[in-house]
């Protein structure tokens, strides 16, 4: 049993100025948070061709770069006919993993990138034993970009894979510490599993997910669960004494088959 995506994040950046048609290509995931189970988008292929992810009837067929506009080709299907349409949008942002698409500066759409799963993926799903009574296998996706001493923030990218009802899993994190190197992003990443925990020092019927990595030069980390939301606790299960945002917002949550 295996998902059909997991989330990459890469270490390097560059700008929209790059208009390389290899630096667009990939499967991109719009951004929805009021409804995060919902997953629509657009796969871009470096021959041209496109294709819809998750809408029935906004088709995909091609797209192409024009200056710094992305064109996307396609048929609109409803009502009882087809229409073609040709929608012309700005590249307002391109990195590795995430793009923004707008018109006239103020309609705007955020991406990010999926791609196929990595073999460390594949492992580590298949760590998991499946115990009776479980269910389908769940994968999440939960981001957000926390606080940092030593740079603007770090971004936090955690894929947790665990079967439906069950409290254990196996997770991968992923840091993008932004501006880290001379300006550049760096990113780091490592694997580990997941275990639930009930009650903290705050509420003795909290859900806390721990997050423990296989390198062991790698921090435990425990995040409050709020189903939609993850928010980071000290070593001691306690709420970190900050009026900084320390939550995780879930991106993604898929059911295998």
């Amino acid at each position: 049993m295996m998902l059909a995506v997991a989330v990459g994040v890469l270490a390097s950046c560059h700008t929209a100025t790059r208009k390389d048609m290899k630096d667009f290509a990939g499967n991109w995931i719009e951004v929805m948070p009021a409804n995060t189970q919902y997953v629509q988008g657009v796969t871009l292929n470096t021959d041209g061709t496109a294709s819809s992810i998750g809408m029935a009837t906004l088709k995909y067929e091609s797209w192409s770069l024009s200056g710094d506009r992305l064109v996307l080709n396609g048929k609109s299907i409803g009502n009882g006919q087809t229409l073609d349409f040709s929608d012309t949008l700005d590249v307002m942002n391109l990195t590795t993993d995430s793009m923004t698409l707008g018109r006239f500066g103020s309609y705007r759409i955020d991406y990010y990138r999926l791609t196929p799963p990595t073999q460390e993926d594949k492992t580590l799903i298949d760590s998991l034993q499946q115990a009776e009574g479980t269910g389908k296998l769940q994968m999440r996706v939960y981001r957000g970009t926390l606080p940092a001493a030593s740079c603007p923030g770090i971004v936090y990218n955690i894929t947790l894979y665990n079967y439906e009802h069950s409290g254990d899993g196996v997770f991968r994190a992923q840091f993008t510490y932004l501006e880290a190197d001379k300006g550049q992003n760096q990113t780091s990443e490592f694997c580990g599993r997941q275990y639930t925990l009930r009650g903290n020092a705050a509420n003795k019927d909290a859900i806390v997910f721990q997050f423990i990595p296989f390198d062991k030069t790698e921090e435990t980390m425990n995040f409050l669960f709020e189903n939609d939301k993850l928010t980071m606790l000290d070593r001691e299960l306690k709420p970190i004494d900050s009026e900084q945002n320390y939550a995780l917002y879930l991106q993604l949550n898929l059911m295998g088959n």
